[in-house]
């Protein structure tokens, strides 16, 4: 019985190996096929569509290969959980050396599967990697209650209790982990989905670009002025949804700089190549801090040809400055970063990545 747990959980292993290479190099083939679409976008006119429709497949490529590959991880955690979820009182209560032995070697496959991951610069894989972090610990906190509970054999119903105890806690984890995984891959068919929409919109955007202008009509007198053409609102060099939407700053493994928000969220809206929005954040201040934790502030401005975008903004009590807000490298991350007139007691400045709610 315990071996052919150990061997599922081996092969689970081995599959999850396979996965994460086709994954990595997908997501190197993306990224490196093209490199330079989106810089030559408006010189490339109707040229561009054949490369756009190349890159939206090596994409989409990679997001099939990341979902197979967090799906793939989901189903070895639930041959972990079958294990784990065996009650300590059953004949193979994980009272002898092969249980021990079962968890150290996973503890170990967990860690190099982390390692291994180090260097993604993928947000998505980062957050896997954290999960895999956590469970490695929790596989270190149920061996060393394994250890001590056969070191205790002469107290078993002591020792039962304390293995039992940590072993719902592992349980509670890996199903958290789990949970989180079969999430990560099924958002990665709609992430898929929103590249390949943004590579037709940028092959769309080139043909329109490359277009000839309409003839001028001919002037019937000397003393005839053309009209001014209507101004033309700049468009960003990415969708306009990259920046628009709701954005909220996530509840646990945000990323920030200087003042870490306890809660943020951000609207941003789009009217006729031109945006107003809102953000309202409230920020962790040290301890024995007498400021004020909550911000919020209003926004507008144009849109312009350039792939960070900035605003002017005006604070609820009156203070002026600038946001900017940065793509990143998920279709749903946007970092903001902002600055305003320092006031006494007020959070004048912060940096932090959002995610679209």
């Amino acid at each position: 019985m315990k071996r052919n747990a150990v061997l599922l959980i081996v092969l689970a292993c081995a599959f999850a190996q396979t996965s994460r290479d086709a994954y990595r190099q997908a997501y190197r083939e993306w990224r490196q096929s093209d490199p330079n679409l989106e810089a030559e976008a408006g010189a490339a006119g109707a040229a561009l569509a054949p490369r756009a429709e190349q890159v939206a497949g090596a994409a989409a490529k990679y997001g099939a290969a990341r979902a197979e590959f967090l799906q793939q991880a989901a189903s070895a955690e639930e041959q972990r959980l079958a294990w784990l979820e065996t009650p300590p009182d059953a004949p193979s209560a994980m009272i002898d050396q092969n249980a021990l032995s079962m968890v150290t070697s996973e503890s170990r496959a967990v860690k190099r599967t982390a390692d291994s991951l180090a260097a993604d610069p993928d947000p998505g894989i980062k957050q896997l990697r954290t999960m895999l972090e956590r469970e490695n610990a929790s596989a270190v906190a149920l061996g060393a209650a394994i250890e001590q509970r056969r070191r205790a054999a002469d107290d078993v119903k002591s020792a039962n209790a304390s293995v039992a105890g940590s072993q719902m806690k592992a349980v509670d984890r890996y199903h958290a982990i789990e949970q989180d995984m079969r999430q990560a891959g099924g958002s990665s068919g709609a992430e898929s989905v929103a590249w390949a929409e943004y590579y037709v919109s940028l092959a769309s955007g080139a043909r329109g670009a490359s277009a000839a202008p309409p003839a001028a009509a001919p002037v019937t007198a000397p003393t005839a002025v053309a009209p001014a053409p209507p101004s033309v609102a700049p468009v960003a060099p990415l969708p306009l949804v990259r920046y628009t939407g709701a954005w909220t700053y996530p509840a646990t493994g945000g990323l920030f700089h200087g003042s870490e928000p306890e809660f943020a969220d951000l609207v941003v809206h789009e009217n006729n190549g031109k945006a107003d929005g809102t953000l309202f954040a409230r920020f962790k201040l040290p301890p024995g801090s007498s400021g004020d934790p909550v911000l919020r502030f209003d926004f507008s401005g144009e849109f312009h040809n350039t792939r960070n975008q900035v605003f002017v903004l005006e604070t609820s009590d009156g203070a002026h400055g600038t946001i900017q807000l940065i793509p990143g490298p998920a279709f749903n991350l946007l970092e903001v970063n902002f600055q305003t007139d320092p006031r006494p007691g007020k959070v004048h400045q912060g940096n932090f990545v959002l995610v679209k709610k």
